[in-house]
């Protein structure tokens, strides 16, 4: 018997409400004249019970987090790109969250949103070095199978295999680039609470990154996502060299004058490895190329020392 017909009544309504009508915590609160925390209390208590041997590794807000990412109950793309780059660096977090969305498969079916797997590497970027690019020493050990992919999108790759044992949470180059990156700052914060959807971000195009120096190893791809109006990118880059002494950072590009810095990540480490995404501004269609260069200054004006490279368009 399946963990869901032990629950009691009131929660399995929530979930039904939740999972099977696709309804927002306050539209099931407006259906049940009760309380909107009162169902997410009711939809996270019983989402604890589904699987508790595994949610002792995780801490409370972890399993928050995870809940409302499998309940569809995030606010926007932003929201569900964290969710999915801290699922992807974490196997306690895969495991809960692998278990819960088998138990919640009778009422949710094929509209869960999608588990990342975190131990293969990027099948993209393993053809992008086999095509050319130079395997670098610190390469990491052969990757096993992978997953089977989604098809809710079509068999579109979205953040899917990334391994990032260092996981990046980007942020914004807050104060960077003078005028332009702080109107880039605004329009990514004012973005973050569009209404989630159940179907989850499309894939609008992928961008290769080549190595900007002919010797190197580093290989990159960038999905451009796209969900109610709101556009974001998530890189994932390989074989770049660990930062000390210096970050990365994330810029659109015309020309020296003419640049947007996006984000910067905290260090990378012996991995090599990189993964993150972050909301677009409203005048990203305006750049020609996609940067992950390497930076000394905290807020520079200017790239500094180009790693990787590609052309940038919202759309393929």
């Amino acid at each position: 018997m399946s963990r869901l017909d032990e629950l009691p009544p009131d929660q399995r309504a929530a979930l039904s409400l939740l999972l099977r009508q696709h309804k927002s915590y306050a539209e099931v609160a407006a259906l049940l004249g009760i309380a909107e925390r009162a169902v997410h209390d009711r939809a996270h208590a019983a989402i604890a019970v589904l699987a508790p041997r595994q949610a002792r590794e995780l801490t409370p807000e972890r399993r928050q987090e995870i809940g409302d990412y499998l309940l569809g109950q995030q606010p926007g793309v932003a929201e569900r790109l964290r969710t999915r780059t801290y699922l992807s660096g974490s196997e306690p977090a895969r495991a809960w969250a692998g278990e819960i969305a088998a138990q919640l498969h009778p009422f949710a079916g094929a509209s869960l949103p999608e588990i990342p797997v975190g131990a293969p590497e990027p099948q993209r970027l393993q053809d992008l070095a086999s095509a050319g690019a130079p395997a670098a020493a610190s390469a990491s050990p052969p990757p096993r199978a992978r997953s089977q992919q989604s098809s809710r999108l079509g068999g579109a790759v979205l953040l899917v295999g990334i391994v990032a044992a260092v996981v990046v949470a980007v942020v914004l180059l807050s104060g960077g680039g003078g005028s332009k990156a702080k109107k880039s700052s605004t329009s990514a914060s004012n973005t973050s609470s569009t209404a989630s959807t159940k179907a989850g971000p499309a894939v609008e195009n992928q961008i290769t990154l080549k190595a900007a120096q002919a010797k190197s190893g580093s290989v990159g791809v960038v999905d451009i996502l796209s969900e109610k109006g709101k556009t974001a990118f998530f890189i994932e880059a390989q074989h770049i060299p660990a930062s000390k002494g210096f970050y990365y950072a994330i810029w659109l590009y015309n020309s020296h004058t003419s640049a947007l810095p996006l984000s910067k990540s905290p260090a990378v480490g012996s991995t090599h490895r990189l993964a993150g995404g972050s909301l677009l501004p409203s005048t990203a269609a305006n750049y020609r190329e996609i940067l992950l260069t390497r930076e000394t200054n905290p807020h520079p004006k200017h790239p500094g020392r180009v790693i990787l490279r590609g052309p940038f368009s919202l759309t393929g």
